[in-house]
């Protein structure tokens, strides 16, 4: 027997080697698959959890990770609102004209960075953070100064 015919033989060895261990694979996959449905459909667990609890440490060393058959979901986007949802939601402490004169004709003149949110249909969405960094910026220009448009009037009198 000439080396060649030797590796051959051993390259056909550990391809049935590998079928078999996948197929063993399979096997308590299924098993522990089957088993999960039946204990779902009612059946008497005592003695089902009894056998798989034999069974776990021949399968467990074997078992891979369960590839998931179904597409990962994308991360969610955080919601975004209207001015007017946002002060529905008490995000904002103002109604939303009040929101849309600070926010559109206040804030530029001020120096104030409005958030650009993003068009959807007729209305400018924006989400949480967007919004209550603005309304924090907003509040802290109005601390350092406040003024006639929409702050506290100072009731010192003069």
């Amino acid at each position: 027997m000439g080396w060649t015919q030797l590796l051959k033989d051993l390259a056909d060895a550990v391809e049935l080697r590998n079928r078999r261990v996948a197929s063993l694979r399979t096997a308590g996959s299924t098993v522990a698959e089957l088993a999960a449905q039946a204990l779902a459909a009612g059946a008497p667990d005592a003695p089902l959890r009894r056998i798989l609890a034999t069974m776990e440490p021949m399968i467990e060393h074997e078992r891979r990770p369960q590839q998931s058959t179904t597409a990962p979901e994308p991360p969610t986007a955080p919601p975004r609102y209207s001015l007017t949802e946002a002060c529905a939601k008490k995000i904002l402490p103002w109604t939303a004209p009040t929101a849309r004169k600070y926010m559109r004709g206040h804030s530029p003149r001020r120096g104030i960075p409005v958030p650009t949110g993003s068009l959807e249909g007729k209305a400018t969405r924006y989400t949480e953070d967007e919004l209550t960094t603005w309304l924090s910026a907003w509040q802290h220009q109005a601390d350092a100064a406040p003024d006639h448009l929409g702050e506290e009037p100072d009731l010192v009198s003069h």
